[in-house]
């Protein structure tokens, strides 16, 4: 098959006006790791042209097409460019907080760690809306992003500035209008909602062609909530799921979002040493005025509520760690995503982690990455478009410095990122220090109050 395919593909090349050097570049020698979860072809090639890619293969099969860019990824991993379909792109650290001023502080740094795909899944919808437009019009320098916009909560919001409010059923329908209007990729539904209202919602959103993703809270994982309709569930869940919740979820094809690294975060178990801070994928992006403040919350004694609250979330964190193991093993769709922004978990950094704890859950680094990229495609329909390195999909590739495939931590190497054909200048990511505003986020409310 690839030996067909190379041979097709090389014939249409050579006949084929395919301009300067710059137009087609060939990514020679690497590992070849293709999304698709299957064993990784060693010496191989990736041939893309504009922003898409014309074509995958053997290294000892491959006639580089004349004029072609040749980048040598000798002793490397080439690999799609990864998702994390749960993010808030909000700013900040603390999950509280916003920074919406340095907004290119927080792309950067998701497009710094090889992260060329989003899922922003609660915002302000104005300024969701606008980031979105400007990456896609390649004018703001970010990661492709998909959006829900504002949640739909309750009659007591836990995020009241990002929520759109449902005191009657009757509400949904003109809701839903108005977000397939804005253009939204998908509907969340949150915690404050009940199971009828739920199935209320599904149905008005997919009167408009909507899905429905949900944060339902404690009831993430359960089969109430699996039972109406939803097409994710927003986060594994912190409790055992029930053999009635996954026969329901394989049956219905219902996906969930991982997001260990938020339980990880508010289990504090990150901030005991603080060695993530170092890592460059934190160091080289976070502003100096984040990584004081971090670094000083991470210092900072624990009161006794605080200690009670961070041991109940390690607990969490085991629990959705067994979910990851058991849904993977039944076959229910898991996709990464991180709920960052949290303390210890950061944009970008942030997914790298998240890819860590599900092999720490028990899936290979294979399934991991798989999460991270082919599966987040499925996840929004866009399987034909990107997550996987084939022919025809958009050009979105790094080449890494390490094994992923077998060694998933790393996938941190991020040596070259390519998105949409087009090399990124990382050392530009970086922030510049002299530079920087120094903008501090907004004051902080407490949710639910």
């Amino acid at each position: 098959m690839w030996r067909f395919g190379l041979i097709c593909i090389w014939a249409l090349l050579s006949t084929a006006d395919i301009g300067s050097a710059q137009e087609t570049t060939a990514i020679v020698g690497g590992r070849v790791i293709d999304g698709n979860g299957g064993p990784p072809l060693d010496n191989g090639v990736v041939v893309f042209r504009g922003d898409r890619i014309v074509a995958v293969g053997p290294r000892n099969e491959a006639q580089i097409p004349p004029g072609a860019r040749i980048i040598d990824a000798s002793g490397k991993s080439v690999m799609p460019g990864l998702a994390d379909m749960h993010v808030h792109l909000l700013g900040g650290w603390d999950g509280q907080r916003t920074d919406l001023l340095g907004y290119s502080r927080f792309m950067n740094a998701l497009l710094y760690a090889g992260v060329t795909t989003v899922m922003d899944t609660g915002n302000f919808l104005p300024f969701v809306q606008q980031l979105r437009q400007e990456v896609a019009a390649s004018r703001l320098v970010g990661p492709r992003i998909f959006m829900v916009g504002p949640l739909i909560d309750g009659p007591d919001p836990v995020w009241p500035p990002i929520s759109l409010i449902v005191a009657s059923t009757s509400q949904l329908p003109a809701y839903i209008r108005q977000l397939r209007s804005a253009g939204v990729d998908a509907v969340k539904a949150y915690a404050g909602l009940s199971e009828n209202e739920i199935v209320a919602l599904v149905r008005a959103a997919n009167a408009e062609s909507l899905r429905v993703f949900v944060d339902a809270g404690a009831r993430n994982g359960t089969n109430v909530v699996a039972e109406t309709g939803i097409a994710a569930f927003a986060h594994l869940g912190a409790s055992p799921v029930s053999d009635e919740a996954l026969k329901t979820m394989q049956d219905r094809g219902i996906a969930s979002i991982t997001t260990l690294a938020v339980y990880e975060a508010q289990s504090r178990r990150r901030l005991v040493d603080g060695a993530f801070l170092k890592e460059p994928l934190v160091a080289d992006v976070m502003p100096s005025v984040f990584l004081d403040e971090l670094s000083e919350y991470a210092r900072k004694p624990l009161s006794a509520d605080e200690r009670i609250r961070a041991d109940r979330n390690a607990g969490r964190l085991s629990v959705a760690k067994a979910n990851a193991k058991r849904l993977q093993e039944a076959g229910v769709m898991l996709v990464a995503g991180t709920d960052a922004p949290y303390p210890g978990n950061y944009y970008g950094e942030g997914l790298h982690r998240e890819l860590e704890l599900l092999v720490e859950a028990g899936l290979t680094p294979l399934q991991a990455l798989t999460a991270s990229t082919k599966n987040a495609a499925i996840l929004m329909n866009q399987a034909q478009e990107w997550g996987t390195l084939a022919s025809g999909r958009r050009a979105d590739i790094l080449i890494i410095n390490g094994h992923p495939a077998s060694e998933i931590r790393d996938s941190r190497n991020v040596e070259m990122v390519i998105q949409n054909g087009r090399m990124i200048d990382r050392a530009s990511l970086k922030v510049d220090r002299q530079k920087d505003a120094g903008f501090r986020m907004a004051p902080v409310y407490s949710p639910g109050q």
